[in-house]
């Protein structure tokens, strides 16, 4: 009986023991984060394409050197981990963290990232766009959705994929680890408009 929670619980972690096992992830061991001028060049070169293509509500889906990105990316065998709502206006992203839901420069999102993808989500114009923002900012300091991330949401509570997608009229709250959107999914949800790579030192445009 797939509709007992603490048999979707096992059934999940099991899942995830397998993939952390058995798949022969890359980077297992998580990424050391690359810093000097060629890079902060670069960094640069990011910001610039995406103030002059982004706009409110569009979606950056990366690689980032935080631990919980090395959790997502090594469980799941994925090269991207994190999602953040842009609000291009006042150059920030709204991100679902582990302590929460927090805003966030957007020269700080790009400085620990190791690779950028701006997403338009499906239906983007600055309308639907400025929407979208406006529903992530109402839910600002809630707290980060850990069970969520294994199929059993908790009402009133994110992980970063899931609010995202919510913004844009993805119905939340769905039971199911089946239900749970991965970050990388959301580059088939929308229209890619730059994808940096990864963090090499050279200028992307």
């Amino acid at each position: 009986d797939l509709g007992s929670p603490m048999k979707v619980v096992r059934i999940s972690a099991f899942a995830l023991a397998i993939t952390f096992l058995f798949t022969g992830c890359a980077g297992l061991n998580g990424l050391a984060r690359k810093t000097g001028p060629k890079y902060e060049a670069e960094i640069q070169s990011w910001q610039k394409v995406i103030k002059n293509q982004g706009g409110n509500g569009m979606w950056l889906v990366t690689r980032g050197y935080r631990r919980g990105d090395d959790v997502v990316a090594i469980l799941t065998c994925s090269s991207l981990s994190h999602v953040g709502i842009l609000d291009a206006d006042k150059e920030e992203v709204i991100e679902s963290l582990w302590n929460g839901n927090v805003t966030n420069s957007l020269a700080n999102f790009l400085e620990i990232s190791h690779r950028v993808i701006l997403v338009k989500p499906e239906g983007w114009t600055p309308e639907t766009g400025r929407k979208a923002l406006a529903k992530a900012r109402g839910e600002l300091e809630r707290k980060y959705d850990f069970s969520g991330l294994i199929g059993l949401p908790s009402s009133n509570r994110w992980y970063c994929s899931e609010l995202a997608s919510w913004c844009w009229g993805r119905e939340a709250n769905q039971f199911g680890p089946w239900n749970v959107i991965h970050p990388r999914r959301l580059t088939k949800m929308g229209k890619v408009l730059f994808d940096s790579g990864p963090r090499d030192g050279k200028i992307d445009e």
